[in-house]
């Protein structure tokens, strides 16, 4: 072979090298694949959650040894999801102090009313939730037995010698539970003050609550992450 037809050989060669290489480059820079594509749009809201009650301000005048008093407030939910229902009280403040306040309480050093008052918490006259005939938070060791959402009893004194554990008033107490909207109930609270009270046209307690409504499952005091 001539030397002029190597040169025209390789220069063919050369010439077929740099088309491949254009054509690579055109199909990696459009793509080997088929594709589509739909555009979305994600909006987001809140639910509410209202509590609804009759009137909550309860006097238990006229109190005599021996023979309670019970007061009611009628409650419902209107809300997205289930509720919870609770009664709540402030452990600060000073009136729950001396209501059923442990010994050393800083507005109550003497403790609450102990075993000079009842009192008790039922739903729809059933059976107590809560129920205390001594009425001074203590000691795990020297109390009733109260659960998580509040509810447990202590026992009524049978003579004048018997001393039941002590049984404070829970901070938190579940009134009702899984309620739907437009669901409620009516909460009874029974006080009174026992055979040991002897002073009369005298001031029992002066206890500030709240009836509190929670998504399901949360407690009044949950933290919030």
């Amino acid at each position: 072979m001539s030397k002029s037809n190597i040169v025209k050989i390789g220069g063919f060669i050369g010439t077929l090298a740099a088309g491949a290489a254009l054509v690579g480059s055109a199909v990696t820079g459009t793509g080997a694949y088929f594709t589509d594509s739909k555009a979305g749009h994600l909006t987001a809201g809140t639910g509410h959650l209202t509590l609804n009650t009759t009137d909550r301000n309860l006097s238990f005048d006229k109190l005599v040894p021996g023979e309670d008093t019970t007061r009611n407030i009628d409650f419902n939910v209107n809300a997205d999801g289930k509720s919870d229902v609770w009664l709540v009280f402030n452990k600060d403040n000073g009136g729950y102090q001396k209501f059923t306040g442990a010994k050393g309480s800083q507005f109550a050093p003497d403790g609450g009313l102990g075993r000079y008052g009842h009192f008790a918490v039922s739903v729809n006259g059933g059976g107590a939730l809560f129920s205390s005939y001594n009425l001074q938070n203590g000691p795990a060791s020297e109390s009733c037995d109260v659960d998580a959402d509040g509810h447990g009893a202590g026992r009524q004194a049978t003579s004048v010698q018997d001393t039941p554990p002590l049984c404070g008033v829970p901070t938190a107490i579940k009134l009702a539970s899984n309620l739907s909207s437009g669901e409620g109930a009516t909460v009874n609270l029974t006080l009174g003050v026992t055979g040991r009270w002897k002073g009369q046209n005298a001031d029992v307690a002066d206890v500030p609550f709240e009836i509190v409504a929670t998504q399901h499952n949360h407690g009044p005091n949950d933290a919030n992450f």
